[in-house]
């Protein structure tokens, strides 16, 4: 055999080119499965408008915007008014909402602010940080709280020698809460869910009183409960609770999710309990878009039974 007949055998320190392929799609394996992997804030981008109402004339509507930012965070910003009967105190503040929030695949952390203000006759601030762990559809969290309220309006006090002359007055709230949330995945298409809230609110109440020192009316839970009105369902984010506890549970369909939960809160300063209850349904009605008319039944010591009626409409992309 001639030199021209011999095979020139490849040398060791080149790798064939079908083994760099392999030892590439191997590398990349992983970098590809994650970008495939859907976002952890990937259901955060919607505009959702909700409205609720009872049969006393308690009204509130609401819009919010959420969007995500990267991969992990979203923002949120909202408007709306709320309305209270006229045996509540009549008052209509606006709302302005905003949050922020960051989370993975199992860990979220969101804070969030609520301000609701009618001119100097009402104002209201709540900031609220809350923080999640999440697995297989359940999930635990944790929340805190800070309230600031205040309210003006006149009141009916003894002038001396025994009639009564009315002054202005303004009675405040402030204080912090801490609560605790979960959510039990039952079966692949039931979940139950519950939470429960601690708050340490104090008030006073202020006036033009020239037989109390500096005007000072004290803590009379009478006094701010007549200042800053009734109790409501409907506009219960404005209404100062001692403590709380809801449970609910949701079953699932394809293209629907019936929720039932209820709710008992006692309001601070002894002034009565709040109950409600309640049955929604999230109703899939086209691609992107999800509609959730609801119903239910509050009492309250001070604003009696009262029937109410939600609904929001939700587009997500």
């Amino acid at each position: 055999m001639n030199s021209s007949q011999r095979s020139i055998p490849t040398p060791p320190h080149r790798p064939r080119l079908a083994t760099l392929v392999a030892l590439l799609a191997s590398a990349l394996a992983p970098l590809a499965g994650r970008a495939d992997t859907p976002a952890p804030n990937a259901e955060m981008r919607f505009v959702d408008l909700g409205a609720q109402a009872d049969n006393q004339g308690n009204r509130q509507v609401q819009t919010t915007l959420s969007l995500p930012v990267g991969r992990h965070a979203w923002a949120q910003a909202g408007v709306g008014q709320s309305r209270s009967d006229a045996a509540a105190g009549g008052r209509k503040p606006g709302i302005v909402t905003g949050a922020v929030g960051v989370g993975g695949e199992s860990m979220q952390l969101s804070v969030n602010a609520n301000h609701r203000a009618d001119g100097s006759k009402y104002r209201q601030t709540d900031v609220g940080a809350s923080l999640d762990w999440r697995r297989d559809g359940s999930g635990v969290g944790v929340e805190v709280s800070h309230r600031r309220s205040q309210a003006a309006g006149t009141l009916a006090v003894s002038d001396g020698i025994g009639g009564s002359t009315t002054i202005p007055a303004q009675a405040r709230v402030s204080g912090n809460g801490v609560g605790v949330h979960g959510t039990l995945q039952v079966s692949e298409h039931l979940s139950v869910y519950g939470a429960a809230v601690r708050n340490h609110y104090r008030s006073s109440t202020t006036g033009a009183d020239a037989s109390s020192p500096g005007g000072l009316l004290g803590s009379n839970p009478l006094l701010a409960r007549a200042l800053f009105g009734g109790t409501s369902v409907v506009n219960q984010d404005e209404v100062a609770l001692d403590h709380s506890v809801q449970a609910g549970a949701t079953y699932r369909w394809d293209k629907v999710a019936l929720s039932g939960e209820v709710l008992s809160g006692q309001v601070i300063d002894h002034a009565g309990a709040m109950r409600s209850v309640d049955v929604k349904a999230a109703i899939a009605v086209a691609a992107g878009w999800r509609v959730t008319p609801g119903i239910g039944r509050g009492t309250s010591d001070e604003g009696g039974h009262a029937t109410f009626a939600s609904l929001s409409a939700t587009y997500g992309w």
